[in-house]
C-alpha cells in the first residue's frame, strides 16, 4: 500500500533536494530552479514536496509576498513519470490547506497559456482564473499569463 504524504524537506538533505531540482528542470529546462537555490528556500519552509512511500514524486515552490497576504507559485511540477495520475491536484490541495492555514489570501503564478495541460490543470481543476496578460518571455518567446487563485 502506498503512503502519500506532504513534507518540507530539510535544506541539507541534498538527495531529495537533488529530486526536486530534477523534477523542476523536466518541467521548466533553463527556468528550472538549481538545487542551491532550492536548500535556500527549503529554510523558510518554502518547498512543498510530495512522496509516494519515500519518492519524490511533484514539487513546488511558494513564496509569500512580504506587502501583503498574497503568495506566488514559483514552481510546480510532477515528475514525467508521475503524471496524469493525480499527484498534481493532491499536491495542489495540501498546500491550499496549508496555505490558508497560515493566513495566505491568494495564490498567483505564471504560465503559458498554450501549454493545454496546465490550462486545464490551474483553469479547471484548481480555480485559477487569467488576471492579466504579460509580455512574452524573454528567452522562450512564448505567452504568459499571470494566474490568480482567491483563498477563502
Amino acid at each position: 500500500m502506498q503512503t502519500i504524504k506532504l513534507i518540507h524537506p530539510d535544506p541539507q538533505d541534498w538527495e531529495k533536494l537533488e529530486k526536486v531540482a530534477e523534477i523542476d528542470r523536466q518541467a521548466f529546462a533553463e527556468d528550472g530552479i538549481s538545487v542551491f537555490n532550492l536548500s535556500q528556500f527549503a529554510r523558510s519552509g518554502a518547498v512543498f514536496c510530495l512522496l509516494n512511500d519515500e519518492t519524490v514524486v511533484a514539487e513546488a515552490v511558494i513564496l509569500r509576498n512580504i506587502h501583503d497576504y498574497g503568495a506566488i507559485v514559483f514552481g510546480f511540477a510532477v515528475e514525467q513519470n508521475f503524471q496524469n495520475k493525480g499527484y498534481g491536484y493532491i499536491l495542489m490541495q495540501q498546500i491550499l490547506r496549508e496555505v490558508t492555514a497560515a493566513g495566505i489570501t491568494y495564490l498567483e503564478l505564471t504560465m503559458n497559456p498554450e501549454k493545454l495541460s496546465a490550462k486545464k490543470f490551474y483553469m479547471e481543476k484548481t480555480g485559477f482564473y487569467k488576471k492579466a496578460e504579460l509580455a512574452v518571455h524573454p528567452h522562450k518567446r512564448e505567452p504568459r499569463w499571470l494566474m490568480r487563485l482567491d483563498l477563502p
